[in-house]
């Protein structure tokens, strides 16, 4: 398959004032990881190379396309950059450094300007303001003038979700058509930009040819970019003929390498393809692929203590009445864990990937305060440390967790580990020899700094107990970042999932990367844990920080779409905002749920209301199973997370059902044994469809294209050259026709097809 060709490319340097032309020959990227693309959002701006290089003093130059402007500043740490009316939708930017190339992809934002209007001739209201998506749910002032409230917005096309906030009340905009149910019983309007999908290019994998492989392109591209890791290939290995484009793949020696191809034209930029590549050939054998290539990840969340207890000596409850035995530990340790690792349960189920819950050690008493029935907590969870590198006696020890992460290598799987950096319980020493590292606990106005997520999320505190450490302070972010690492420096641990992401600045996440790729040679993957505005979720995602983040908005829409009648028509717009967003072979989080809400399931069979408080009702009636279609709903949700982009991740015991309202009766310990025929049933087909995407390229790296979204169905389609696999949901109660098949009511189809190339 390779053909000699050199990566080369004939650009224009900009150096110190001086341009001149050169071609070079390429050596291999200083860019540790990919090279995550640069949306930007305005004219001109700042681009932190920081991002990309470990030590920017070794970088010379930029080499920038026409139509767009970029110099050196500070230091070399950052390029600052004009575009204009002709700077297409995707540009590359060259950094030079001592004759290497190193090459990072730009996106020109397709944002919108758009103005939200509420009539109000005689001035009802005194105050009108407006929160929604756009602005990661922060209420801002609407302004008032000639008999109308007003506010200006920038947003993509789609679909953006808000409120208006008249007089301290919220209420959709009268007068907005389009609404939505917020999934908690009220209502959001809806403002709608229109997308221009069809007249962009859309990208196919075609056919594998003996120097590289064709792409078909259902729009003709007036530019095309395409990457062999972190280096440009030449527009001369680049052919167009009508909608077929052809690429000739350079030599590559490494082992595993990755080829990423962009396009566009006047109407917007193309989906992005990404092919594996073993030894210079691309990989169209799942077999082939690793636990360390991030896009195969099963991820399995396990709360420790309510796992399974395989050391009952370590078991302590905290010896308080005050807490209810559901609040209290139940005795699941890392042992616990390790037997199951031994006995093949992941293995069987096909899992590559396991998510710990934290395991530092957390406080000894009891804390917070629940009112019907009247209970505190322990911190059985976790998320309460008392130290950031010991492990909790409760849990096991250093040794213990070695022999863990050691099993789960021996038997192909990752272990990453859940991280608490936002804050600290009160006992812990570094707040009580550091107080002043905390944020305030009040507010300016002498109001609770607690659980104010959104318009005060850098400071706000979870509970009075829980100081938030202000990560404004350089002693902090360096403390907390040296801990952080200590876990994958000390352990052989594969990465991290990252608790209470958007509350910590960004500073601390582009320092502990640096410390991680600096100390550590293997790959680390990080995921953190934000809910919020798509444009906050990717604000933290980059080379430079984490890898990918939970898709929460996807997981609300698909719990609302599979878990009750609406149409599938949201359950698509999200699917594609999120691809538009973070990319179509990003590695955003899928859920089946977490800790945190209450089991679908339970909201499927209606024992759990969309409109009620889930965590009350956890707490004051024992929730039951009424309905048992929802587990063929509950496998349709987890078809969703396994056949579309992204890595599946599957909260413990949602592989059979566990019921349960909102924390803790999300919590209940582990089933593995009795399991009845709707669970037995449900498990069989979640391990089915793990098998089928952990066997198909085209469900981990193939194209995603929607098919039909309407009121009973939905048909997605992912295709890796001739390997075609198309995913019919019907929750209609008839059973329907699609492609030949029949799908059943209330249940699933894949078909899979191989076409001749």
């Amino acid at each position: 398959m390779k053909n000699g060709f050199v990566l080369s490319l004939l650009i224009i340097l900009v150096s110190c004032g001086e341009t001149k032309q050169e071609e070079e020959a390429m050596e291999a990227s200083l860019i540790k990881g990919t090279a995550t693309p640069v949306w930007l959002d305005a004219e001109e701006g700042e681009i932190l190379l920081s991002d990309y290089f470990l030590d920017t003093s070794l970088i010379d130059s930029l080499g920038t396309p026409h139509g767009f402007e970029a110099e050196l500043r500070e230091n070399n740490t950052k390029a600052y950059f004009k575009m204009s009316d002709e700077t297409p939708y995707i540009v590359n930017l060259r950094v030079w450094s001592d004759g290497i190339a190193n090459d990072i992809p730009l996106f020109k934002s397709n944002k919108e300007n758009r103005t939200i209007t509420l009539n109000d001739p005689n001035k009802q209201y005194e105050f009108v303001g407006i929160k929604g998506q756009f602005s990661n749910w922060e209420t801002s002032d609407m302004n008032y003038e000639n008999g109308n409230w007003s506010s200006d917005v920038r947003v993509v096309p789609g679909d953006h979700q808000y409120v208006l906030i008249a007089d301290g009340t919220e209420m959709p905009n009268p007068d907005e058509p389009i609404t939505t149910g917020n999934g908690m019983g009220g209502t959001n309007s809806v403002l709608r930009v229109p997308v221009n999908a069809e007249k962009q290019p859309f990208l196919q994998t075609e056919s594998i040819t003996d120097d590289g492989f064709t792409l078909v392109s259902s729009q003709p591209a007036t530019s095309v970019l395409a990457y062999l890791d972190n280096q440009l290939i030449s527009s001369e290995n680049i052919k167009s003929e009508g909608n077929t484009i052809s690429i000739a793949l350079p030599d590559s020696d490494s082992e595993r390498s990755y080829v990423r191809v962009y396009a566009a034209n006047e109407f917007g930029r193309s989906n992005d393809v990404l092919l594996p590549l073993e030894n210079g050939a691309i990989v169209t054998d799942a077999s082939q692929l690793k636990r360390t290539d991030f896009h195969t990840q099963i991820m399995y969340f396990l709360m420790v203590d309510r796992f399974l207890d395989g050391n009952p000596k370590n078991t302590k409850k905290v010896d308080n009445d005050s807490i209810s035995p559901k609040a209290n530990y139940y005795g699941g340790d890392l042992e616990g864990v390790l037997a199951k690792i031994n006995d093949g349960y992941f293995t069987d189920m096909g899992i590559n990937t396991i998510w710990l819950s934290p395991i530092t050690q957390n406080p000894e008493g009891a804390y917070g305060l629940w009112p019907e029935p009247l209970t505190k907590f322990s911190g059985y969870h976790g998320y309460w440390p008392v130290s950031n590198t010991k492990i909790d006696y409760r849990f096991g020890n250093e040794q213990v967790f070695r022999d863990l992460i050691a099993a789960a290598h021996e038997k192909d799987i990752n272990v990453i580990l859940d991280y608490v950096a936002n804050h600290v319980h009160e006992l812990h020493p570094l707040y009580k020899e550091h107080s002043d590292w905390a944020t305030n606990l009040y507010l300016e106005d002498g109001s609770l700094n607690t659980e104010r997520w959104d318009d005060h999320r850098l400071t706000t505190w979870f509970d009075t107990f829980m100081p938030t450490l202000d990560f404004s302070k350089p002693e902090v972010v360096e403390k907390m970042t040296d801990s952080a690492a200590y876990w994958v420096t000390n352990y052989d641990l594969d990465g991290f999932r990252h608790d209470a992401t958007k509350h910590i600045q960004l500073k601390f996440w582009r320092t502990l990367t640096e410390k991680v790729k600096k100390r550590v040679e293997r790959p680390v993957f990080q995921i953190g844990e934000t809910y919020g505005s798509p444009d906050l979720i990717r604000s933290y995602i980059s080379t430079g920080m984490l890898d990918s983040q939970f898709d929460f908005n996807l997981y609300d829409a698909s719990v609302q779409t599979f878990g009750t009648d609406i149409s599938f028509e949201r359950l698509a717009k999200q699917l594609q905002q999120g691809l538009d967003y973070y990319g179509y072979h990003h590695l955003m989080g899928n859920i089946s749920g977490n800790q945190d809400r209450a089991r679908f399931i339970s909201y499927a069979s209606g024992d759990v209301r969309f409109d009620e408080d889930a965590k009350k009702a956890g707490w004051t009636r024992t929730i039951g199973m009424s309905d048992t279609t929802a587990y063929n709903k509950l496998g349709m949700l987890q078809a969703f997370n396994l056949t579309t982009p992204g890595i599946p991740c599957i909260y413990y015991g949602d592989e059979y059902g566990s019921i349960g309202g909102n924390d803790p009766d999300n919590r209940k310990m582990m089933k593995f044994e009795d399991l009845d025929v709707n669970e037995l049933q449900l498990k069989r087909r979640v391990q089915e469809l793990v098998k089928l995407r952990r066997n198909s390229m085209a469900l981990q790296y193939g194209s995603t294209k929607i098919l039909a979204a309407d009121d009973t169905k939905f048909v997605i389609q992912r295709q890796y050259f001739d390997e075609v696999v198309t995913v019919v949901f019907n929750k209609g109660t008839e059973a329907i026709q699609y492609d030949g098949e029949e799908i059943p009511a209330n249940d699933f189809k894949i078909i899979q097809k191989t076409i001749q190339s």
